[in-house]
């Protein structure tokens, strides 16, 4: 079994000081982003390595005092529409979902689903089932070319609570894979 990379073990050592972080892979289509992010059958990627080391690291907490809870969601950018590939069954809109932004809160999707998870298995259902509702097409380059920019987000918040003081702290773990380029030497 693989151990996680270097960038997936910086990623959640941020996450659990409670830090936002990101992650993109960007290149040439047919590349690799999507094998490096995702992973391909036995051979898992960034995701689902920094998701099962993220759940050994909740179960391995012997503090009652802490508390965690893990949220997931993944959208496609697609011809300038955002699609929510964990909501399949009515949750996307006719010229996609809607970008705002609020005050406090920052940039978020309107009506992204999110969904909360217990485990790493949890997640590995989810993440498969987003991404057997990605857009891909056949290009000259690449076959099975994701033709979309796909984002895997984790909402990571402990909760460490002492007498009656109770304190959260939310970290999100944007995970994204960019649609590939097949202009490179231009």
């Amino acid at each position: 079994m693989a151990s996680i990379s270097s960038q997936g073990k910086d990623i959640l050592d941020n996450a659990f000081a409670g830090y936002n972080c990101s992650l993109f892979a960007y290149g040439q289509t047919g590349s690799g982003k999507s094998y490096s992010i995702v992973g391909y059958g036995v051979n898992r990627g960034i995701i689902p390595m920094a998701c099962e080391e993220m759940f050994n690291r909740i179960e391995a907490n012997q503090e009652s005092a802490i508390t965690y809870q893990v949220t997931v969601s993944m959208l496609e950018i697609y011809n300038e529409q955002v699609r929510d590939l964990l909501n399949s069954k009515g949750g996307n809109k006719a010229g996609g979902l809607k970008v705002r932004n609020k005050p406090g809160m920052g940039n978020y999707v309107e009506g992204l689903l999110s969904v909360p998870v217990q485990s790493y298995k949890a997640i590995e259902g989810q993440m498969e089932e987003g991404t057997r509702n990605r857009t891909v097409a056949s290009t000259k380059m690449n076959a099975t070319s994701s033709r979309a920019h796909t984002v895997f987000t984790i909402m990571f918040t402990t909760t460490t609570t002492v007498g009656e003081n109770r304190q959260e702290v939310t970290s999100k773990i944007n995970l994204v894979d960019l649609a590939g380029s097949e202009r490179a030497g231009e």
